[in-house]
């Protein structure tokens, strides 16, 4: 059986500080949409294939990861992908023309590819039993996706496999659901397959470079069991997580619906924005900014953050440096006199500003300022060394920055591979608490899950 590599989820010792190691930007993608998103590097891998295009002819920068998928758009990744694969032949230059409603789409071309595809045996009309129409605009749900994926690399299973989910008993796509269990193509870890589910391009992805053997990424830390278990436990918080392995590129989500208050992990923004001030005066930071900044990040000082705010104008500041750094995901409310810790943000919206402010991934801030915002965020106070440093080896590098107040307990940073410039992105929120120290051992166990796929 194939390793399935599933996108999407007590103190540390103590933390190392080591010499500046400098950062450099990791390679960009062939789109524009998908940096971190869990399902990049399968779709990048299609793409390499020639299996993939944008989705937004005729510039194809997009790749729209998020969007269900069309039956048509499945049929062309299908046939490339099974002929780079080695599974499926040349269309060959007659074929029977089996369906009725796909003849004008794509001048021709889905006809072409579906045709192809049911003389293949790999699927069926959208109407049986007549079987004269492909519906090639409809979405694809996750049963049929199993079924033509299966025919299209010829994946069997032992009759003997019992598989893990509770919901395909009875139903017509039970095998192809076995199948896709026993070949690792989803999260074996939940207990329900969701047939019914509509498949997104970032999915389908994924699903079709496993199948073909491509074991991309490691093991989600974010499994079903996991999150499932943590939930039940701590039934009235909130979490969410992210994870972005900068060696594989390779992300990974827990909850990414969530939009959770910040705390003081809103200082990394501040932090950024003030770095950022500097660097358009063509100056360094100013020993008052210093003085600001150093209390701020290193021991989470409140009272720098209004002063900082109050010395580049105030109003709208907040809101203007969270549009700088395109956290689209973050509502800043502190520029109204509100405190700012209610800030409400994803963890993705961190994981991407941690990559621009310490990894210079893409953004605004040049060498000289990142390496500020380095010194900085791995020169914490060995107090407030909890959270994303859980499970993380001795000699490894973690800079970081946590935010606690009330009933939020958030660890947000970058944690670095000795003698490397290389590691993990992670951002893990938590609300809800009775006071924060009560979150501390949840958000690092969330942490520690990272730590003991990532960190080795």
């Amino acid at each position: 059986m194939k390793m399935f590599r599933r996108l999407m989820a007590g103190f540390a010792g103590t933390l190392l500080i080591v010499p500046l190691l400098p950062l450099t930007a990791i390679a960009v993608g062939t789109f524009d949409d998908d940096d971190g998103v869990p399902g990049e590097v399968y779709i990048e891998r299609l793409a390499e294939l020639g299996a993939i295009e944008g989705c937004d002819p005729p510039s194809n920068e997009s790749s729209c990861p998020d969007r269900e998928l069309n039956r048509a758009e499945a049929f062309k990744i299908l046939v490339a992908a099974g002929q780079a694969y080695g599974v499926l032949p040349s269309i060959p230059d007659a074929l029977a023309d089996r369906f009725i409603d796909d003849d004008d789409i794509w001048r021709g071309a889905v006809s072409r590819l579906a045709n192809f595809l049911a003389d293949s045996l790999v699927i069926d009309g959208c109407n049986p039993p007549a079987d004269t129409k492909v519906c090639p605009r409809a979405t694809l749900a996750r049963a049929e996706v199993a079924k033509i994926v299966a025919r299209t690399f010829g994946l069997t299973v032992p009759a003997s496999y019992e598989s893990p989910w509770t919901d395909i008993d009875g139903e017509w796509y039970e095998n192809a659901a076995r199948i896709g269990a026993y070949h690792e193509l989803w999260d074996t870890t939940s207990v329900t397959f969701d047939g019914h589910e509509e498949v997104t391009r970032a999915e389908f992805a994924q699903v079709v470079v496993t199948a073909g053997g491509d074991d991309l990424c490691p093991e989600s830390p974010f499994t079903a069991r996991r999150v499932t278990d943590l939930e039940d436990r701590y039934s009235g918080q909130s979490f969410t997580a992210y994870a972005y392995d900068t060696r594989t590129g390779c992300a990974y989500w827990m909850n990414p619906e969530a939009r959770l208050r910040t705390a003081s992990v809103f200082k990394v923004l501040v932090m950024a924005g003030t770095l950022l001030e500097a660097q358009r005066d063509g100056r360094s930071l100013s020993s008052w900014e210093r003085s600001q900044l150093e209390p701020m990040i290193t021991e989470s000082a409140n009272n720098p953050v209004r002063a900082l705010w109050r010395s580049f104008g105030a109003s709208p500041w907040f809101r203007n440096q969270a549009d700088v750094f395109g956290l689209e995901q973050t509502n800043p409310v502190g520029d109204t006199q509100s405190v700012w810790g209610r800030t409400t943000t994803s963890a993705k919206d961190q994981g991407d500003l941690i990559r621009q402010v310490l990894l210079g991934d893409w953004g605004p801030l040049e060498p000289e300022y990142r390496e500020a915002a380095w010194e900085l965020m791995t020169s914490v106070v060995s107090s407030q060394t909890w959270g994303i440093t859980a499970g993380v080896p001795d000699d490894w590098t973690v800079a970081h920055k946590n935010g606690f107040a009330g009933h939020i307990a958030n660890s947000v940073g970058f944690v670095q591979e000795p003698g490397s410039q290389e590691g993990y992105v992670i951002a893990v929120l938590s609300n809800g608490w009775s006071s924060w120290q009560r979150g501390v051992d949840a958000v690092e166990e969330i942490a520690g899950w990272v730590s003991a796929e990532l960190a080795r």
